[in-house]
């Protein structure tokens, strides 16, 4: 029944999206072949040779596929919406539902759950024993630090990642990079050259030529291996910089404000990922979320503005993609600033082209942004904002 069930799930793809596939689950599977052979000897392949497949999953595919393994087959588990979907969905052998707005509902079915369930917890061992996890969370790193990276560019980090290791000579260390689940899917071509972006990216050339606004930057900030390792920990919901005394301060505050678990760590790589999407209002509000959605639980506005400032004092402090890494603070570019209808740095950033990023004023009778229903001049505009 296994073998029925997937040959159908994989013969709802086209023969180019099979080979795709093929590649990522490293499949020894002829390619030109009729698609309904392609499809009997990969379909095989993952019904009867599950611990090399599994071995060349992301971490991440691996500790979700034991989450639902422990759940049961058939059960679903409530899952927050991700940046990007894992692999094992996209390619139809995990199951989904998102008609709740809020969170998604995947499970894994019964004929999957018998091909990988004796081999998750051994897969999950190896890729931690041999090193594999490690330099998956710093590859994945590194693309979270920088965004876009030319292959020559990501390889020569990666070097330095293995030097510091020193866990493989370069020749072995190059094949397992090649080889390696997150060279596979974030390798991409732009304008007929050889790119790797960040999983989260959906528009890697836009982040390329907007760079060119920015020409005193220079080369890449210098990030060392085990920054990259902090960058790339904790798939998909990557978080950076908690260690600085920006970092520190804002996981005071969200404590305070009731944040815990996996809903503080949301927070905090939400802050991360919209202080990079500055090409519009909304992603500048989504960075001041988490003091907006509990703005009923603190007590004055000066703890209000207190907070807010917090907020953007770590934005400010992070990575940003189009700065090659270097952050806000660094460059004074593409800052998240607060000010009031009348601040006068308002004038200086309409001039600064670099400082483009920031909360606009709101009119005085519009309704306020926090939803209370008053008007601006009413709520949070009798003081400054």
């Amino acid at each position: 029944m296994a073998k029925e069930d997937i040959f159908k799930t994989l013969g709802a793809f086209h023969k180019v999206d099979l080979e795709d596939i093929r590649h990522f689950f490293g499949a020894d599977v002829p390619s030109h072949v009729r698609k309904s052979e392609f499809v009997e000897k990969l379909g095989a392949f993952i019904v009867n040779r599950p611990e090399e497949w599994l071995g060349n999953m992301l971490e991440r595919d691996l500790r979700l596929l034991q989450t639902l393994v422990e759940a049961g087959p058939e059960v679903p588990v409530p899952l927050e919406y991700p940046d990007y979907p894992t692999v094992l969905e996209s390619v139809g052998l995990l199951m989904s539902d998102s008609v709740n707005e809020d969170f998604k509902e995947v499970w894994i079915p019964k004929h999957i759950y018998d091909i990988v369930a004796p081999h998750i917890l051994g897969a999950i061992d190896k890729g931690e024993r041999d090193g594999s996890f490690e330099m998956e969370r710093a590859a994945l790193g590194y693309l979270n630090l920088y965004g876009v990276l030319s292959v020559d560019e990501f390889y020569d980090m990666m070097l330095e990642y293995n030097d510091w290791t020193g866990r493989w000579d370069v020749e072995k260390f190059t094949l397992r990079l090649a080889s390696s689940p997150v060279f596979k899917l974030c390798r991409i071509d732009i304008e007929g050259s050889p790119y790797v972006c960040a999983p989260g990216i959906y528009d890697p050339a836009k982040i390329l030529s907007s760079r060119k606004e920015y020409p005193d930057m220079g080369g890449f900030r210098h990030f060392t291996p085990q920054q990259a390792i902090e960058a790339g920990t904790g798939s998909p919901e990557f978080v950076f910089g908690l260690g600085t005394d920006e970092g520190k301060r804002l996981v005071e505050m969200l404590l305070n404000l009731g944040y815990s678990g996996h809903g503080l760590v949301l927070e905090e790589h939400d802050i991360w990922m919209n202080s990079q999407m500055v090409w519009g209002d909304e992603a500048t509000e989504e960075i001041f979320g988490c003091v907006s959605d509990r703005q009923d639980d603190i007590e004055s506005f000066e703890d209000y503005n207190d907070c807010m400032e917090i907020v953007a004092a770590y934005a400010n402090s992070l990575p940003k993609w189009l700065l090659k890494g270097y952050s806000s603070n660094e460059t004074n570019c593409l800052k998240v600033i607060l000010q009031t209808e009348d601040d006068p740095s308002m004038e200086m950033i309409r001039k600064n082209p670099y400082m483009s990023l920031f909360i606009p004023p709101v009119p005085a009778d519009d309704p306020c942004p926090c939803g209370s229903g008053l008007s601006y001049r009413l709520c949070h505009g009798r003081n400054p904002n």
